[in-house]
């Protein structure tokens, strides 16, 4: 399982998008667009835990 984390703003690239076998967003609620590639990671590997943990 390989998991790629897209730069704050821009995300990942189209070339990458298309490669992937998944794509997860995160929901975010006010005006932020982005958020830490870091914290990104933590919210990802915690939602995996609690779904196959």
């Amino acid at each position: 399982c390989l998991m790629l984390l897209g730069a704050e703003g821009p995300g990942l690239s189209n070339k990458a998008l298309e490669l992937a076998d998944d794509v997860v967003y995160i929901s975010q609620f006010g005006s932020v667009r982005s958020i830490n590639a870091g914290a990104a990671a933590a919210v990802a590997m915690h939602s995996w835990i609690a779904q196959h943990g």
